[in-house]
């Protein structure tokens, strides 16, 4: 599994060959076979596996979060993604494989809810919706940072920063715009 992560990041996962893991991995065609009947199981049981260690990673980060503003969590969140995915670059490589797979929208949706729960738990509360339009949005500004992998270490850090400007701004704003909506509200005429 290591030799073919490394390929899959190096080559994609297209480019990558059975054989060409077989051989980075210093074992037979066959015995890759015997584990791994084709490219696509190997990926599927990576992927899976992988999933599993950041669910396990966002399990922990809900549980020591409570009581946090929504920008807080954010930045708590980038954190963990952005270790999860330095430790694990072939992750983003293999949630992109194409093909709709049943397991496949399983982990995307396995991984939302737990980030929606995670801003479900914001003080103040956010707009209902919010929690579950993050839980989709983050992840896609993360796939961005990584996107840039080739790119020198000062743009990459430059842009993760500036990636979480934006989202601190954007939370900080609406719970400005929700507290003086309700102030308004509360006001008597």
């Amino acid at each position: 599994m290591a030799a073919a992560a490394e390929l899959f990041v190096e080559k994609g996962y297209d480019a990558t060959t059975m054989t060409e893991i077989a051989a980075k991995a210093g074992s037979s065609i066959g015995s890759l076979y015997l584990f791994f009947p084709t490219k696509s199981v190997l990926a599927q049981s990576m992927l899976i596996s992988l999933s599993d260690q950041m669910s396990a990673q966002l399990d922990a980060l809900h549980a020591r979060s409570n009581r946090r503003g929504a920008a807080a969590l954010a930045d708590a969140l980038l954190d963990e993604l952005e270790q999860f995915l330095t430790q694990n670059p072939v992750y983003t490589v293999l949630v992109e494989v194409p093909g709709e797979d049943e397991w496949r929208a399983a982990i995307r949706r396995r991984r939302r809810r737990q980030i929606a729960a995670l801003f479900a738990q914001a003080v103040p509360a956010l707009p209902a919706g919010q929690p579950e339009r993050l839980a989709v949005i983050i992840p896609q500004l993360m796939r961005m940072t990584v996107m840039l992998a080739g790119e020198p270490k000062a743009l990459q850090i430059s842009v993760l920063a500036e990636v979480r400007t934006m989202l601190r701004h954007h939370l900080n704003a609406g719970i400005n715009t929700s507290a003086s909506t309700r102030g308004k509200r509360n006001t008597p005429a």
